[in-house]
């Protein structure tokens, strides 16, 4: 006979037989030792080269000189929110602030915090999942832990980790307005919007939806009064706060009302092409080449104005993509999402993404499917391969158990909370579209991780029953 199993107001997992334990301070302990070990076998076996993805030397070299400029005082207006425009304040400051302790150690300084913003996240997770039901809670953190993404991704000097912490904490505080409506939780809404758009700008559309949301709920529901309105106002009025420094540099200087430049060169150099791709199977960098060449006889030589280079790749690929049709472009995004959704984690690391192989969009393939067939099967590297296919098995597996979990949220009743987290996972494939990485579902890892503390929780109760 089992023994029989409870679960304590802390979200402790007990049984009569044991006095074993698994808390919430031993759960974090172990998250940052994963993520500080991980960072620190990399640094010392692979260098700085082993914390760094394809953008970040970029990054760094740029939070470098702005440390450098700030401690020698050359730095002035807005020149404090950062030189490159696709680096939001909070990134480079951050970074900036690892180089400034020291500056060899930068990199390593960076990613060492991060694994501190990650374990955060594990325990925010842990509230996440309580909101649901408190028996998710400790399995739904302990898979932020153990969580592959997570741990790679804390590991490479990016803006997505200290970002996601920050998404998580919105998460949470709209699930707490959503079951009791209060000026705090609003509050924390805000914060948490606002601070993640301070590292990446993508947050900000879902933040004026998920706060719209909100308002729909409460109204349904028929508790929508003054006192709530005014609440989300705040949440508002906060996140807009956060970006209107970001939105007045770019006007002053540059006369656009828009927080980044990256819109036109991500539509004419990811989308098209992919999309492309997707249609009759033109390999990617062909496609490439042709939206840089009919923008250079369309608009002559590049401004010296980022956001007017932008608005000249916005118009080449929207024609671009009139001239494919609509019927390409929800192939392509399908196969982005798919993708975005079965990638493992492991990829990303520098440890497994360094090896000598073929990469993913230079594999050749008549269609999507045989490129992926292509990639997965025919690698030119066996341990890639290996670690490959290893890795998406596992996935797979993570996927099945977050499915149970699906069926437990829902059958706790809260649809409104659920609706949201899947709205969340919607508006994060969608603006991903085609292209396609582990890197691009971080957003939504917290959002899966509680899925996965559900399911294993319902599947344990079955297996006890």
């Amino acid at each position: 006979m089992r023994a029989p199993k409870r679960v304590n107001a802390s979200g402790h997992t007990m049984t009569a037989r044991s006095s074993l334990r698994i808390t919430v301070p031993a759960i974090l302990v172990g998250a940052l030792a994963l993520r500080w070990g991980y960072a620190l076998i990399l640094y010392f076996t692979m260098g700085d080269d082993g914390l760094m993805g394809l953008d970040s030397i970029d990054y760094l070299r740029f939070a470098r000189t702005f440390a450098a400029d700030a401690a020698g005082g050359k730095l002035s207006g807005w020149q404090w929110l950062g030189a490159n425009l696709h680096m939001m304040p909070f990134f480079t400051w951050l970074l900036a602030a690892c180089f400034a302790i020291g500056d060899a150690l930068g990199p390593l300084l960076y990613v060492l915090f991060q694994g501190v913003a990650d374990t955060w996240t594990c325990f925010l997770v842990h509230r996440i999942a309580s909101q649901f039901d408190t028996r998710f809670a400790i399995p739904a953190a302990v898979a932020a832990a153990i969580n592959p993404t997570q741990i790679v991704m804390a590991g490479l000097a990016y803006s997505d980790t200290p970002f996601v912490a920050f998404v998580a904490l919105s998460i949470l505080a709209s699930l707490r307005w959503l079951a009791m409506p209060s000026g705090k939780n609003a509050i924390l809404i805000g914060i948490g919007l606002g601070a993640a758009a301070l590292f990446r700008v993508l947050i900000l559309p879902w933040g004026v939806v998920s706060i719209a949301f909100l308002g729909i709920v409460a109204l349904l529901r028929g508790n929508f009064r003054l006192r709530q309105a005014m609440q989300l106002a705040i949440a508002a009025i906060i996140l807009a706060l956060s970006v209107a420094p970001v939105v007045l540099r770019n006007y002053t200087q540059y006369g656009a009302l828009a927080l980044t430049p990256q819109n036109g060169m991500h539509l004419t150099r990811w989308v098209v092409p992919l999309v492309k791709e997707a249609k009759d199977g033109t390999p990617w960098d062909q496609t490439y080449a042709l939206m840089e060449k009919r923008t250079e006889e369309r608009f002559g030589p590049i401004s010296p104005n980022p956001f007017e280079n932008s608005r000249r790749y916005v118009e080449i690929g929207n024609e671009a993509m009139r001239e494919m049709g609509v019927l390409p472009a929800i192939k392509a995004w399908a196969y982005g999402a798919a993708i975005n959704m079965a990638s493992p984690g492991l990829l990303i690391s520098p440890a497994v993404s360094q090896l000598p192989r073929t990469g993913f969009f230079a594999t050749a393939g008549a269609t999507m499917v045989e490129k992926i067939f292509n990639f997965v099967f025919r690698s030119d590297n066996a341990r890639y391969a290996q670690l490959l296919l290893a890795g998406i098995v596992g996935v797979a597996l993570i996927r099945l158990i977050q499915l149970a979990g699906l069926v437990a949220l829902w059958r706790t009743g809260q649809s409104a909370a659920l609706i949201l987290c899947a709205a969340l996972i919607a508006y994060v494939l969608v603006l991903n579209g085609p292209v396609a990485s582990p890197k691009y579902r971080l957003p939504v890892e917290p959002i899966l991780n509680v899925l996965t503390g559900a399911g294993f929780a319902l599947l344990a109760r079955r297996k006890a029953a």
